[in-house]
Order: structure tokens, then C-alpha cells, then sequence
């Protein structure tokens, strides 16, 4: 076992027995990873602590993202994974096995979905459960496959009387050449025609993935840490009672996260500057 980096009892590689990561903005951005990303990840489990990795991604599965994480350089396995994609699905077969299920959004989620057992149906007014991930391509283009998908949410949720359940609630996600609408823009379009809130949102800062990720771990959260670039990922981990650690590897600003009243733990550059790696 390697011997981590001096650090003071108080930093979160000495207190923390189990991390979790999020994705975009900590280990990459986009396809690109951020510098260092892969050995830092590669030290803490050789230093023997346990490593999960944490998505609000709706539209991948985690077939998807093992052929992620193996072009970042980052060995994992399924079991390694936690996206939206995933937590929704099983969610969803923990309260109904085989439900019937109206879905919008991706194959991604599809796949997930169907891994987990449930029935997808096309027809909405026999569905059980509506879930809603993205609707839109790379682009912010509805995709074709959901082109009619939305209005069928809407009579299942209104005749049916179905389940509302979505993977996340991010309003916008930051594409090439600026933002596109997430999936928080058919969350929204369904909530202001039906008056109504989805009944579980699956993803950050819900606890309800969190829970998951912990649950991989197989630690309680005061021994684990939660790493992230975004509001999102310091209010999940701090209504867990996690370490908080914000990196500015990602989107959002130490200056706007602390204008939101949000204050994280730790703060480092990036996740190798956690490790206090020279060189």
C-alpha cells in the first residue's frame, strides 16, 4: 500500500476513508481530461481508499461511461459507476419491479431502464411511471426519438395518472459553443401544465443518488468525502454530512458557489492538488 502524502489530520485524504467523485469538471471536461486526474485517482486507491464516481448524466448509461473512463485512463468497473441513468431505474424497480414505464429522453436511459426490469411502454395511458431525463441532443435540438415524447408525459401524468419521476433537475447544461436546455427544461414544461412537481428527482442534490454512491462504499458518509465543482455537488454532500470539497478545475466559481451561502470544506485547484502531489 502506498504511503499518501503528509498531510494534517484534518485534511480530507486523512479523515476520509471513501471518496466520491463527480465527474465533468473534476476528472474532464468534456472528452478532455483535466491534467493529473487519472494518477490522482490511481494514488488514493493505492494509498487504500474506496472510490466511486458520481454522475448527474441522464442520457448515458454505464456501458457508455466505461468507454469513458477508459479514454481518460481511469480503470473501472460498472459497480464503480453511479449516474442518474442508473439511480432512476433502480429507484424505480425498488417501488414497482417491472413497472410499466413512459420515458423522454435518451438511449442511455432507455437501456438503463430495461436492465433494471421495467416494462417500457409507448402507449402513455397505460403507463405506471413517467421518467424524464434530456430531451435534446449535443446541439440543444429535441431529438427526434422525443420529438412526440413530451406531450405523451404529459397525457400519462394527466389520464393516467402516473408517477413523475426525474433523473435530475439541472435547468441548463453547458455545451461547445454555450448552454442548452437539461433536463430541468421538461421537467419544468410538465410541472407548469399539470401543476405539479415530480414526485422523486433522482439526482444531485437529491440524496437519493448519494445514498447509492454511499451504499458502493460501504461506509457512512462522516468518513467519506464528496468532490465536486459545483453547487450541486457540495449541497448533495453536505445534506449527507460528508466532507465537502469543491475543486475549480470545473464551471462554477469559488466566488459564485460562496455567493450562494454555500461553503465547502476543503478547496483545491484540482484533484491532484488534494493529493499535495510535487511535480
Amino acid at each position: 500500500m502506498e504511503r499518501l502524502e503528509k498531510t494534517r489530520p484534518d485534511h480530507p485524504v486523512a479523515r476520509c476513508r471513501g471518496f466520491i467523485f463527480d465527474v465533468d469538471g473534476v476528472l474532464c471536461r468534456g472528452e478532455d481530461p483535466i491534467p493529473r486526474s487519472a494518477e490522482a485517482i490511481e494514488r488514493l486507491r493505492r494509498g487504500g481508499k474506496k472510490v466511486v464516481f458520481l454522475s448527474n448524466n441522464s442520457t448515458k448509461s454505464r456501458e457508455d461511461y466505461l468507454a469513458k473512463f477508459e479514454r481518460l485512463g481511469i480503470p473501472v468497473v460498472e459497480d464503480d459507476l453511479v449516474l442518474a441513468t442508473y439511480a432512476t431505474a433502480q429507484y424505480v424497480a425498488r417501488e414497482k419491479p417491472g413497472a410499466k414505464v413512459y420515458m423522454v429522453g435518451a438511449p442511455g436511459l432507455r437501456r438503463e431502464l430495461e436492465l433494471a426490469g421495467l416494462e417500457l411502454v409507448e402507449d402513455p395511458f397505460v403507463a405506471e411511471y413517467v421518467v424524464v431525463g434530456s430531451a435534446f441532443d449535443g446541439t440543444g435540438r429535441i431529438r427526434e426519438d422525443n420529438a412526440h415524447r413530451i406531450t405523451g408525459a404529459l397525457r400519462a401524468l394527466y389520464h393516467a395518472g402516473a408517477k413523475f419521476i426525474a433523473t435530475n433537475p439541472d435547468r441548463i447544461f453547458p455545451a461547445k459553443d454555450g448552454v442548452i436546455p437539461g433536463t430541468g427544461a421538461v421537467i419544468g414544461a410538465l410541472s407548469y401544465m399539470l401543476d405539479r412537481q415530480p414526485d422523486a428527482i433522482i439526482g444531485k442534490p437529491s440524496t437519493h443518488i448519494v445514498e447509492v454512491a454511499l451504499t458502493r462504499l460501504g461506509l457512512p458518509p462522516g468518513e467519506c468525502a464528496f468532490v465536486g465543482d459545483m453547487d450541486t455537488d457540495m449541497l448533495a454532500g453536505e445534506k449527507m454530512g460528508m466532507t465537502t470539497v469543491f475543486v475549480r478545475s470545473g464551471a462554477m466559481t469559488e466566488e459564485k458557489l460562496r455567493s450562494l451561502g454555500i461553503e465547502p470544506d476543503f478547496v483545491f485547484d484540482s484533484v491532484i492538488e488534494m493529493l499535495a502531489v510535487e511535480g
